[in-house]
């Protein structure tokens, strides 16, 4: 299929009159049209089709304005469809005649699929802001505040034991898909039973002993299905199936197989055994999925970072979006948000970050960047502080001249030497003298060892000097730098494309220039 660009085609007469009369006052839509024109243009996407083919049905320019609409409005990719026949002012943003009979349905799935393949989902939020931005809608450098919030993936949340017939179910859909001879010779008909249901769908058994039962047997029947597909030299291709793939996952993290002769074991793995939340797979549906919890919620799916504008005098607008796994957490994030708003020119001055960003590492990104970061740094979970009244990194002098830490008992340290921590970043640990904390009267409060003597571990100069407690942290809490983390909870439960995200910022911008200037909005436009 090809794209040869065409110059957009104007609005019908027709069209144009019936919208008028029937919305003499506008609407979002009809207001979109004539405040932005179309937004999008085909040459702007012709690298995501081919130069030679059949030509496209719709111009990707409409599709792409369709997108956004559908998600505005909440609609699957069938209603959508049938919103553009039947809805006059959809018609009109789109320079449809009225008797224009539309597309199919599934262009729109077809759309969404050439985007992400091309990895050009953000385009829908760059055009638009470019639109915003000469329109002096975002202020050079102004304030800009990040939250994250999580995202639901579209999945169940399975137990163990469901997993793993869950991902037979799929295995065995997809084989007999595949190749229905093969998977008629190889699968015993028990397994018709077994496995033809969804997990969800049959009930398990309440004995703890006969879930374990089922658990081994269908680790045995998953080992004996991957390899009689690897032995089938006949059908190479069903190895490279994507449910194989995650069921050969899910076996690893499930079970132990010893295949050495003479030792051969199959059992099924403890709990203690299991994986890190941060690679274990919950469901063969979505192996990038993770299960996490975050003070009091709990949820399988991602986690979401979004960045707005919150100038007094300009409309809110979405500026980035990161997705990434749930388990990854917020203090890692603040600089690569930092380093993609400087890749597309959309730098702040001041920015206001929750504690959970502000850490060493972010600090320094910022300052070389010359943000001004709001927010209370990353706090102390070491016992000294947790006690109030216990010795912590910051009771003690460093003299990095003499590479030597002064305790504020006043005796000095014997050793500084250069390290890296679990993560591989730089560190300096400074140890004291063995028998000088041993006599120490104040022992009780500076380590909790029993013979060691105590250890301070700290970053380099540069990013400890900038890793200070200030005023910042009391202006963080006053209301005008409010993060409105709870709003920011009500975000969709799905992965968010730019075309979403163009969408929140299209109600937003819509919103702030019909409103006066005294009374922009000033909801957070993450929550719609």
């Amino acid at each position: 299929m090809s794209l040869r660009p065409e110059p957009l085609s104007p609005i019908p007469d027709t069209t144009a009159a019936a919208v008028r009369a029937a919305f003499p006052k506008g609407n979002l839509y009809v207001d979109l049209r004539t405040a932005f024109g179309t937004l999008y243009a085909d040459q702007l996407l012709a690298d995501l089709y081919p130069p030679e083919g059949r030509p496209v049905e719709v111009a990707p320019w409409r599709l792409g304005l369709v997108v956004v609409m559908q998600y505005i409005e909440g609609l699957t990719d069938r209603q959508a469809a049938d919103a553009v026949r039947r809805c006059m002012d959809w018609k009109y943003a789109l320079s449809l005649d009225l008797h224009d009979p539309g597309f199919d349905f599934t262009l729109l799935h077809d759309f969404r699929q050439r985007l992400l393949a091309h990895e050009a989902s953000q385009w829908f939020l760059d055009t638009f802001l470019a639109t915003c931005k000469a329109r002096g809608w975002i202020k050079a450098r102004g304030t800009q505040r990040t939250d994250s919030t999580h995202v639901l993936a579209a999945i169940g949340t399975l137990h163990r034991v469901e997993c793993v017939l869950e991902a037979m179910h799929y295995a065995l859909n997809q084989l007999r898909a595949a190749d229905p001879t093969w998977v008629q010779q190889h699968v015993p008909l028990d397994w018709y039973t077994r496995y033809g249901l969804r997990a969800d769908q049959p009930r398990l058994p309440k004995d703890a002993s006969k879930r374990e039962a089922l658990a081994r047997q269908s680790g045995a029947d998953g080992y004996q299905l991957l390899d009689g597909v690897w032995a089938a030299d006949s059908v190479p291709y069903l190895r490279d199936l994507p449910a194989l793939a995650a069921l050969r996952q899910i076996w690893l993290q499930q079970y132990y197989r010893c295949t050495a002769p003479g030792f051969e074991t199959l059992r099924w793995r403890t709990t203690e055994e299991q994986p890190p939340a941060a690679v274990r797979i919950t469901s063969p549906s979505e192996l990038e999925a993770r299960s996490c919890t975050k003070r009091d919620p709990q949820w399988v799916g991602y986690k979401l970072h979004l960045s707005e504008t919150c100038e007094p005098a300009h409309p809110d607008l979405l500026t980035q979006v990161l997705t990434t796994p749930s388990t990854t957490p917020d203090c890692t994030m603040g600089p690569p948000i930092i380093q993609d708003l400087a890749a597309r020119d959309l730098l702040p001055g001041p920015h206001l970050f929750d504690s959970g960003y502000v850490d060493a590492d972010f600090l320094v990104t910022a300052q070389h960047h010359q943000i001004d970061v709001v927010g209370p740094p990353f706090g102390s979970y070491s016992w000294p502080h947790k006690i109030a009244h216990g010795y912590d990194l910051q009771a003690f002098i460093l003299d990095w001249d003499a590479q030597q830490a002064r305790c504020p008992q006043g005796h000095t340290s014997v050793k500084w030497t250069p390290g890296h921590d679990v993560s591989g970043d730089p560190v300096f640990r400074r140890r004291f003298d063995k028998a000088t904390c041993h006599a120490c009267p104040t022992r009780h409060v500076c380590t909790t060892a029993k013979d060691a003597p105590r250890q301070l571990t700290g970053r380099p100069k540069l990013t400890m000097r900038r890793y200070r407690p200030s005023a910042n942290a009391r202006r963080h809490r006053s209301s005008k730098s409010s993060m409105r983390s709870g709003r920011a909870s009500r975000a969709a439960s799905r992965k968010a494309s730019g075309a979403v995200l163009c969408a929140r910022v299209v109600t937003a911008a819509w919103r702030a220039r019909t409103s006066s200037p005294c009374s922009l909005p000033r909801r957070c436009i993450s929550c719609g």
